[in-house]
């Protein structure tokens, strides 16, 4: 969704998703990089920070604190 009709479109979709998906990393994750793409650092580090907590190994916390520190 978020090539075809842009991240704030998209993210508008993931967020109807929360209840569900709250305890699930890539859910985050995927919030984190909309936001980004959105130019919403703040948040977006936010939902890394989330996507970090509850991610299952070293490799994915890894790339999603890289991603997060990558932010301006």
């Amino acid at each position: 969704m978020a090539e075809l009709d842009g991240p704030e479109v998209a993210l508008a979709i993931v967020d109807r998703l929360a209840e569900a998906l709250a305890g699930y990393h890539a859910y985050h994750a995927t919030r984190a990089d909309l936001l980004r793409r959105l130019g919403r650092s703040r948040q977006s580090r936010a939902a890394y920070d989330r996507a970090i907590e509850l991610a299952g190994n070293t490799g994915e916390t890894a790339y999603l604190t890289r991603r997060r520190d990558q932010l301006r």
